[in-house]
């Protein structure tokens, strides 16, 4: 994509090495860089029907703004077009007051958000090597550049998978349709059964994820968004239902409460990601080693052992913190960078490093001095 997105993004385009590519970049310069997932025959060609598609990789999506943290509520806003009524977080569908449906929305990415989508990313590479066998080589983990994490599989048995198999791996890490009364159908019919926590698939994460939610503490789970009154049981009858899980058995109780139990378990297990971008068989996803134009973070390769500890605004920053700009700004946004927390109060003229400076500028949230009055 150029600079000047009024000339439209520039496709169609092949390179016989990394060399010519490489060159390629140097010389035009774009705001922003994208591949294909798919492999064809012909891959110059413009005409989609004469490339002579080979397969695609399997391609994972994990953005931020899906996610309901907490932070949303602080930063995030949206408006009715409608009937001008407002409110905080994650936009609804349509609004609460006259039912509209065009709903123009403020978000922000902050560093929690981006720990909340590490946190699923960090699953959904769980669900691929664990459950469906990929080994660790045949993953690449990549940070968006923005607001998340993509998830490559380059693999003989998922190249030519059509979308409905795909669809098919989306609803599995999703527990889209999971039944949980088909996985544990001993459910409040028994008074113990027994469980294994080897098991493989769903069953095992299951019986994993509601032993941990048992572990956790009344903020923890108040902070996870449990219901009240489970939590409540929970807190009541924690000491004996773990020991009994200790023992490898799951003692009974009405129906109601482990089903309720493993409903959120299975919200603590899932992994979010877009279905649009994995089912596409010839999805564009951002080029490894590329600038976001938006925010002036790399789109960069991170390797499993690192995920855990990986924090975008201070390991895919692109552009030296020694150097400062001035910037006007225009909406009061908190930004971190390398440890250091920016706040901002909008209509001030300040001198910022320049990482955080080409963020706040990317996101329109400051001006360059010289555009303030514009």
């Amino acid at each position: 994509i150029p600079f000047r997105k009024e000339k439209g993004m520039l496709r169609h385009k092949g390179f016989k090495s990394l060399q010519e590519l490489s060159s390629f970049l140097a010389s035009f310069t774009p705001s922003d860089a994208y591949y294909s997932s798919a492999y064809y025959e012909n891959p110059s060609f413009e005409d989609m029907a004469g490339k002579g598609w080979l397969g695609a990789d399997l391609i994972f999506d994990i953005d931020s703004d899906h996610l309901p943290t907490p932070c949303k509520n602080v930063h995030d806003k949206w408006k009715c077009l409608s009937c001008g009524f407002e409110g905080v977080g994650i936009e609804p569908e349509s609004c609460p007051r006259c039912g509209g449906k065009k709903i123009e929305a403020e978000k922000w990415v902050c560093n929690l958000c981006l720990e909340a989508a590490k946190r699923e990313t960090l699953k959904l590479l769980s669900f691929l090597e664990e459950d469906f066998g990929f080994p660790p080589s045949r993953i690449e983990v990549v940070f968006s550049g923005h607001r998340g994490y993509h998830l490559h599989v380059s693999d003989s048995r998922v190249l030519k998978l059509g979308s409905e198999e795909r669809k098919e791996i989306v609803d599995y890490v999703s527990a889209s349709g999971l039944n949980i009364s088909i996985l544990l159908p001993e459910l409040g019919k028994v008074e113990f059964f027994q469980v294994d926590f080897t098991a493989e698939g769903w069953r095992g994460r299951l019986v994993k994820a509601a032993y941990s939610l048992l572990h956790k503490r009344k903020e923890e789970l108040e902070e996870l968004g449990v219901p009240e009154r489970l939590i409540k049981t929970i807190e009541e009858q924690r000491e004996n239902l773990l020991r009994e899980l200790d023992e490898g058995r799951l003692p009974k109780a009405s129906r109601k409460f482990w089903e309720n139990l493993f409903r959120e378990a299975v919200k603590l297990e899932a992994a979010a990601v877009d279905t649009v971008v994995t089912t596409d068989t010839h999805r564009l996803i951002r080029l490894p080693g590329s600038l976001h134009g938006k925010t002036g973070l790399k789109v960069v390769k991170v390797s499993h052992e690192r995920l855990p500890d990986f924090d975008p605004f201070t390991d895919a920053v692109a552009f030296p913190e020694e150097e400062k700009i001035k910037v006007f700004i225009v909406k009061s946004k908190p930004v971190r960078f390398k440890g250091v927390e920016y706040r901002f109060k909008a209509g001030e003229l300040v001198e910022v490093p320049l990482p955080p400076a080409l963020f706040l500028l990317g996101l329109k949230v400051a001006r360059l001095p010289k555009q303030a009055g514009g």
